[in-house]
C-alpha cells in the first residue's frame, strides 16, 4: 500500500444510491454487437446502483489498463474486501461504473484513475495518453459481478517511475504483472482474479500485443 496520500480517494468502497442509466441488453446473436463500433442503447430509465445490481440490469463501466510495453507489464489492483462485487480479487488497474447522464466514459475512466490510483491526466512525462480500445458486453451477474457494457481504455506508462497513491477504501494493493502471467491466470479462471468473458479476452490480449509492438 502506498504511503502517499490520495486527495481524490473516496471514503467508502461504493455508494448504493449512485444512479446509473439502464441499458438495453445486447443482441442474442453473439455477432450482433460490434465491440469496436457499436455502443449500448439507453432505455431511458435510471436506477440506483443497488437496484441495478439486484435486478441484473445492463449498465455501463469504464476500465483503464496501465501498460508498460517495454517490460511487458500491466498494473493490477486488489479490490478492497468491502467491495460488493469480487472483493479481495486482483482486477483491472482502475475501473468504475459510468454514472447516469455521463455520455463519454472517458470522463469516468479519468476519474477512477484519480480516485483509485492517484493518477491525474494530463500527467507527467512518464504517463502517456488514454486510448480507447473496445466496448465489451459482459454478462457476469451470475458469477457474482454485474451485467455491464465495459468501455476499455489503455494508458502507456513507465512502471519504474509510475507512482501510485492508492484509494484505500476501494483498493487494498497494486502490483505489476507480466502480460503472460495475467493471460494464463484469466484463461485458467484463477479465482484470485476477477473473471473476464471470452469476448473480452479475445480482444484484450491482441490489443496489448499491438501496444507493445508499437511502443518498443
Amino acid at each position: 500500500m502506498s504511503a502517499i496520500k490520495n486527495p481524490h480517494a473516496l471514503s467508502s468502497a461504493q455508494d448504493d444510491a449512485e444512479l446509473f442509466d439502464v441499458m438495453e441488453p445486447p443482441p442474442s446473436d453473439p455477432h450482433g454487437f460490434d465491440i469496436y463500433h457499436d455502443r449500448p442503447k439507453p432505455t431511458g430509465e435510471k436506477k440506483p446502483r443497488k437496484a441495478v445490481h439486484a435486478h441484473h440490469d445492463w449498465h455501463r463501466s469504464a476500465h483503464v489498463w496501465l501498460v508498460d510495453p517495454v517490460r511487458r507489464l500491466v498494473a493490477l489492483q486488489k479490490r478492497s474486501d468491502q467491495k460488493d462485487t469480487f472483493p479481495g480479487r486482483w482486477d483491472i488497474s482502475a475501473a468504475g461504473h459510468v454514472e447516469a447522464g455521463v455520455g463519454d466514459s472517458r470522463e469516468t475512466a479519468e476519474r477512477e484513475l484519480a480516485e483509485e490510483l492517484g493518477i491525474t491526466l494530463p500527467g507527467k512525462d512518464n504517463v502517456g495518453t488514454l486510448s480507447f480500445g473496445f466496448t465489451c458486453p459482459a454478462e457476469q451477474a451470475s458469477l457474482g459481478g454485474c451485467n455491464c457494457y465495459e468501455d476499455v481504455y489503455f494508458l502507456v506508462v513507465d512502471s519504474s517511475t509510475c507512482d501510485f497513491a492508492v484509494g484505500g477504501a476501494e483498493v487494498s494493493a497494486v502490483r505489476w504483472e507480466s502480460i503472460e502471467t495475467l493471460e494464463l491466470a484469466l484463461r485458467r479462471h484463477d479465482e484470485a482474479y476477477v473473471p473476464r468473458v471470452e469476448k473480452y479476452l479475445c480482444a484484450f490480449f491482441p490489443h496489448l500485443e499491438n501496444i507493445c509492438a508499437k511502443e518498443v
